[in-house]
């Protein structure tokens, strides 16, 4: 017989690792907001560096978009490790059905941050090259293992969903004959 216990323990366990990502990306998002409004000149220039862009004087409108995409990105991540807390939630709750319908959603959040990660790759390189003369501009995409883990991420988070999804389905059918 299986032990349901072990698993809702599990998934109470996973859901408060997931929570306190969250609150530490919060943290971290609310930390890069206030270095951006002290010293957006510096904070501007880490980030172009971070990225693989050579050092360079970054203008007003360069920081400001550069803080918007380092905002897309943290909103992002508080989506996806938010929607983790709520699927293993719904499964320290014994709730197959919402724990399928929180990995379906966790699984697009992937692929968006996939896709927005390819794309804010080539336009933080765009903006930060923005005020280099000619010929030093640039707009870099790369695939590294970053974004293959997070192919790998969104395939698994696939396959947990229909795996929810059928584990509800025979709950339900469990239910019915009992």
């Amino acid at each position: 017989m299986i032990d349901p216990k072990l698993l809702t323990v599990s998934a109470r366990r996973n859901q408060l690792v997931m929570g306190i990502g969250v609150v530490l990306i919060c943290g971290g998002g609310l930390a890069f907001s206030i270095g951006m409004l002290a010293m957006p000149q510096s904070m501007s220039e880490t980030l172009a560096r971070l990225i693989g862009v050579p050092g360079g004087p970054i203008e007003t409108w360069q920081a400001a978009a550069l803080a918007m995409i380092g905002a897309v990105h943290l909103s992002i991540w508080i989506l996806v490790l938010s929607t983790a807390q709520r699927m293993f939630g719904h499964l320290s709750q014994g709730n197959p059905e919402m724990a399928a319908r929180s990995a379906r959603v966790l699984s697009n959040a992937l692929w968006v941050m996939l896709a927005w990660g390819l794309i804010s790759q080539a336009l933080c390189s765009a903006v930060a090259t923005w005020s280099l003369p000619a010929g030093e501009r640039s707009i870099s995409l790369a695939v590294g293992p970053l974004q293959v883990s997070l192919i790998l991420s969104a395939l698994i988070a696939g396959v947990l969903t229909r795996a929810l999804a059928l584990g509800a389905e025979l709950w339900r059918d469990h239910k019915g004959i009992i």
